[in-house]
């Protein structure tokens, strides 16, 4: 497999990754019901924080399961959209895939699909 296959592959692997770490963070906040822990102290001045907190509090846990999973699709989304971005403007490596386009083997990755052998 030449490098730039290699970094291909640790890339989309890499943004796979971040779904499962960073892109769920919000929707963790959001079942939690917690959006900003430190939004309640009264010597920081973010009131859209603490209307955040606010919000969450009132729903109840099958509506914030909903909501979580909005945000953590979100995510998933924004990375779809980038690599939707960066093979249109044929940005290596992303000017190539193996399902077609870069997004499709994002999406095939998220779903367990494994690498096919070079």
């Amino acid at each position: 497999m030449d490098d730039e296959r290699s970094l291909y592959r640790t890339l989309i692997d890499a943004l796979v990754r971040a779904c499962d770490g960073q892109g769920q963070v919000a929707a963790e906040r959001v079942v939690a019901g917690i959006w900003n822990r430190f939004a309640e102290n009264p010597t920081l001045d973010i009131p859209d924080q603490r209307a955040m907190n606010d919000l969450l509090q009132r729903l109840a846990l099958e509506d914030r399961t909903v909501l979580a999973t909005m945000m953590a699709n979100v995510f998933v989304s924004g990375v779809h959209e980038t690599l939707v971005v960066l093979y249109e403007h044929q940005v290596r490596p992303f000017d190539r895939a193996y399902e077609g386009t870069p997004f499709l083997d994002f999406i095939g990755r998220l779903d367990g699909w494994e690498w096919p052998e070079e």
